[in-house]
């Protein structure tokens, strides 16, 4: 789990290198966020486990080797349930507000990469719709997400933000990888320098053998 852990870092580190704003996370005041749910979705959503510690850098995260906590809720776009926990897969779970532009420009470019590109086989891939707030742009997520074509399960986070607080996050957009047996390997804020590919290269690094 280490190995992959620091294969990873040496992707994200080797691509933020003369990074532009584009690569910066977006602050979030969780105080002071407006969450409205949309329709009945985020009152279906609970967490379990251990809460991680707040991201607070990339390099000696304290969450990595920590087991991942669970969510289980109703998919946005077509209410089936989403289980978000181990299947004996790695998994990577990425985290989006409708209203961050950084967000919205990471949605888009994955889903263009993926009209003509696919994400490499073996991993789960989940999204958490957070921070929603319906005085804010592109609400609500789900029509944001489905107009965009995301093809991937989607869950929206409670209005108390469980999900928010279980995985640590403070900014988004952010990525939290996990491998087969629901270590944590790497948690990451802003955005996936070089885009799409990139994110497919974090899939690929899962699925090798840990060291």
């Amino acid at each position: 789990m280490r190995r992959v852990a620091i294969s990873l870092c040496a992707v994200l580190l080797a691509a933020a290198c003369g990074g532009d704003d584009a690569s910066e996370p977006v602050a979030t005041d969780a105080a002071a966020a407006t969450t409205s749910a949309s329709g009945a979705a985020p009152d279906r959503t609970q967490v379990s486990g251990t809460a991680l510690p707040q991201f607070e850098q990339l390099e000696d995260d304290p969450a990595v080797g920590r087991q991942a906590p669970q969510v289980v809720g109703a998919d946005l776009l077509t209410g089936a349930e989403v289980r978000i926990e181990n299947h004996g897969r790695p998994m990577v779970v990425a985290f989006y507000a409708h209203w961050c532009p950084h967000c919205q420009n990471e949605v888009e470019d994955l889903t263009g990469w993926l009209e003509t590109n696919e994400l490499p086989a073996g991993v789960d891939f989940y999204a958490v719709s957070v921070l929603e707030d319906a005085t804010r742009g592109n609400h609500p997520p789900e029509k944001w997400l489905r107009d965009e074509g995301w093809q991937h399960p989607v869950v929206a986070d409670t209005p108390a933000m469980s999900v928010v607080d279980a995985f640590g996050l403070v900014s988004v957009p952010y990525l939290v990888a996990v491998d087969a047996d629901n270590e944590v390997v790497l948690r990451f804020a802003g955005n996936i320098p070089g885009g799409a590919p990139e994110l497919a290269a974090f899939f690929t690094t899962l699925l090798e053998p840990a060291s």
